[in-house]
């Protein structure tokens, strides 16, 4: 694994910490407020990156937000895997 940018740590952390603190709400609140996590967890993994507009160039605001964005679409990935794996064992 090569090192991260504060910029990809920073986006990674920030992930981490709002997918915890959403999860825990929803938990909290039932199973309607599980699948309302569940769609917006979807959609935060979508972050576009702008880089249709050749002319923009990323700022460091934009590396954190694609860092986290990629980090909610990793564990996302992982989950639905470990999902299935649970799904086929039973």
């Amino acid at each position: 694994m090569t090192a991260l940018t504060p910029e990809e740590m920073e986006g990674r952390l920030n992930a981490h910490r709002e997918l915890m603190i959403d999860f825990i709400a929803a938990l909290l609140s039932g199973e309607d407020r599980v699948q309302d996590f569940t769609r917006r967890l979807v959609e935060d993994a979508s972050f576009k990156d702008h880089q249709e507009d050749p002319g923009a160039l990323p700022d460091l605001g934009l590396a954190t937000e694609a860092s986290a964005a990629d980090e909610v679409r990793s564990i996302l990935e992982a989950a639905r895997a470990r999902a299935e794996a649970t799904q086929e064992q039973s």
